[in-house]
C-alpha cells in the first residue's frame, strides 16, 4: 500500500480523547515510549482478550516533546 512504518518501537497507549502534558509525554518517555496513542483504548485491550490480531495505522498529530521546535497543540 506504500504506507511508510517502523518495524520496531514501544507504544503507550492511554485512555482518550485527550492530549497528554508535557510532562507526562516526557515521563513516557523515560518509560521507554517511542510514541503515545490514544487510538487503540480500549479497542486493543478487547481485541487481546478475544484472542485476535490487531494492528494499527496511525498518523502523528502532536510531536510534544520529541520535537522540542514544534509549536504546542
Amino acid at each position: 500500500m506504500g504506507v511508510k512504518c517502523h518495524a520496531r518501537g514501544t507504544m503507550l497507549s492511554i485512555e482518550g480523547p485527550r492530549f497528554s502534558s508535557r510532562a507526562e509525554s516526557l515521563m513516557f518517555r523515560q518509560w521507554g515510549a517511542d510514541v503515545i496513542n490514544m487510538t487503540t483504548v480500549p479497542e486493543v485491550v478487547l481485541a487481546k482478550e478475544a484472542g485476535l490480531c490487531y494492528a494499527s495505522i496511525a498518523m502523528a498529530t502532536d510531536y510534544d516533546c520529541w520535537k522540542e521546535h514544534e509549536e504546542a497543540v
